[in-house]
């Protein structure tokens, strides 16, 4: 009996072992671009039916679990129904079939709850060696533009330390937060204050415009936190911080002003015409043929100029696969490429308002459940604010750039669910999952995640 006994629990620990690669897998896009984080997925959603009680009965009961499954169920039939009528492929078409995974990551995340807080030790350290090793001081001294940590362009690698440097603060407060050793509090403390500095200082490097405007309004809900945690000594903390930060800014205001101010005076110029009476056709047209525009800001002109041509044909579903077709007839279709470089103007192509507005539903509901998840005590006040402010980040990302179709988005996706769904199953006495093979106590466990 007792050799049984402890074949069982070194299978546990063996389970909760892999599952804490698996889910560093998917943190790890933020770091290195590559497609690993669709195998962990694929690897987590079997484990799902491998290891738990009736995953489908448990998904039946939760309508937004219905609402994800049943939008990806009729996004990928559309894409079917109009390869096998137009034979247009489109672009990337498949991701938007990828919400009928949600509800079964947020059931593979309770199944390996008690694991959150050492993958995010263990993300963290992670981040901190390779920012360490891959971070071009010296280039980013001399102020000339880096590719952060091992992305593909410096776009992608910014809004990946973009999403590091607010994990790693929010990680550091959930440690004050619930009452964890002095110790721990301590070395947490200091790998997330060398995270943030290093996270920083590559997307002042990167030169991003987009991801720089995204942190404006995530670093005024990262202050606001503060109040929200009541604590007077993280928030003289936190005040100390921000006025580093206005000072590093200050000091590089001219490298800045160099890779930004063009583009800004542009942006400006354009929404001062429109709100002057100018029609927003006209002043695009203009703006595009004029030589004075930025090349990045005209290109995006164009691409966004075409998206809308292609929303009118359809505004309230879209053109499916379609788009892709109409798209080479619209006014610049010699552009070179055909990411929008504006994730709601992916959506409107393809599903029209229809579209965005399930999408819409499916992140103001989950973010709701989140917060009250923490009111619960299921996650700490800290995690539900971290994960409020990547929602907002995010959404400010795609204004700019289509990251929503890059494998950072993705992964953001299918970990956004995750923890909605995982927060909602042990807020509804769903879990322990599977028998308690891969489950951990939610009575236990609830105060030691910072997801």
């Amino acid at each position: 009996m007792k050799m049984f006994s402890t074949s069982v629990w070194s299978r546990e620990v063996a389970l909760q072992f892999v599952a804490g690669l698996l889910w560093l897998t998917m943190l790890s896009v933020t770091l290195i671009e590559s497609d690993a984080y669709r195998y962990a997925t694929i690897i987590l959603i079997v484990s799902v039916f491998l290891f738990s009680a009736n995953p489908l009965g448990a998904v039946s009961r939760d309508w937004l679990a219905l609402l994800c499954m049943g939008w990806g169920g009729v996004a990928l039939s559309r894409f079917v129904f109009d390869l096998a009528t137009t034979g247009e492929r489109g672009a990337s078409e498949w991701l938007y079939a990828f919400p009928l995974f949600f509800p079964f990551m947020g059931i593979a995340l309770n199944m390996s709850w008690r694991v959150a807080s050492t993958v995010l030790l263990g993300f963290f350290s992670v981040a901190l060696l390779l920012l360490l090793v891959s971070t071009p001081f010296s280039i980013v001294a001399s102020g000339e533009r880096i590719t952060p940590l091992f992305h593909h362009n410096s776009i992608h690698g910014a809004a990946g330390c973009g999403f590091i440097f607010i994990g790693a603060y929010y990680w550091a407060l959930h440690q004050w937060e619930v009452g964890r050793s002095a110790r721990f509090k301590a070395i947490a403390l200091s790998i997330a204050i060398a995270v943030i500095c290093l996270a920083l200082l590559n997307i002042f490097g990167s030169k991003s415009k987009g991801v720089w405007f995204a942190l404006m309004p995530a670093l005024a809900l990262m202050a606001m936190a503060t109040l929200y945690l009541r604590r007077k000594g993280l928030q003289v903390a936190v005040v100390s911080g921000l006025v580093l930060l206005g000072g590093a800014i200050y000091l590089v205001r001219d490298n800045i002003e160099r890779f930004g101010a063009a583009t800004f005076d542009s942006v400006i110029g354009l929404i001062g015409r429109v709100d002057g009476g100018a029609q927003a056709a006209v002043v695009a047209r203009e703006a595009i043929s004029s030589a004075s525009t930025p090349l990045s800001l005209n290109e995006r002109l164009q691409l966004w100029s075409n998206a809308l041509d292609v929303i009118a044909v359809a505004p309230i579903f879209g053109s499916g696969n379609a788009w892709l077709t109409i798209w080479r007839s619209t006014s610049y279709a010699s552009v070179p490429y055909t990411l929008l470089h504006n994730g709601y103007l992916e959506i409107l192509v393809r599903y029209g308002f229809f579209g965005l507005i399930v999408f819409g539903t499916i992140v103001a509901v989950s973010i709701w459940r989140v917060h009250r998840a923490a009111a619960a005590g299921i996650v700490s006040r800290s995690a539900f604010c971290c994960y409020l402010t990547f929602a907002v980040y995010f959404g400010f990302t795609i204004l700019s750039n289509s990251n929503n179709r890059l494998a950072l988005g993705e992964s953001f996706a299918l970990l956004f669910a995750a923890v909605c769904f995982a927060c909602s199953m042990r807020q509804n006495a769903m879990a322990p999952i599977g028998g308690g093979r891969l489950s951990s106590d939610p009575a236990s466990d609830n105060r030691q995640s910072a997801t």
